[in-house]
């Protein structure tokens, strides 16, 4: 069992993974920022300025379905994020 986690991601204009290294879990909360300037966009597939799951600027949310099967976990390392300049995405991660 994996406690809650969380991380905050700074959009820097560019696709960021979630993570530099392996971070495994059973759920994933994404949650954007307050005062956020565009969309933020995820996937674990392409994920560019305008390809991706739509994260509304200001308090929007997604949970990502959580996972019972015990071997498969999400790995954040494998989570593309597209954040404009300065927005940023709150993930709270656990399992």
């Amino acid at each position: 069992m994996i406690a809650p986690r969380s991380l905050t991601i700074i959009g820097n204009g560019a696709v960021q993974k979630a993570s530099a290294t392996s971070l495994k879990a059973k759920w994933v909360q994404a949650l954007t920022a307050s005062g956020n300037a565009a969309n933020v966009l995820i996937g674990a597939g392409e994920v560019t300025s305008t390809v991706g799951f739509p994260l509304p600027a200001n308090y929007a949310g997604q949970l990502l379905p959580p996972i019972a099967e015990l071997s498969e976990f999400y790995d954040l390392s494998n989570l593309n994020i597209y954040a404009a300049q300065g927005d940023v995405i709150y993930l709270l991660y656990g399992g």
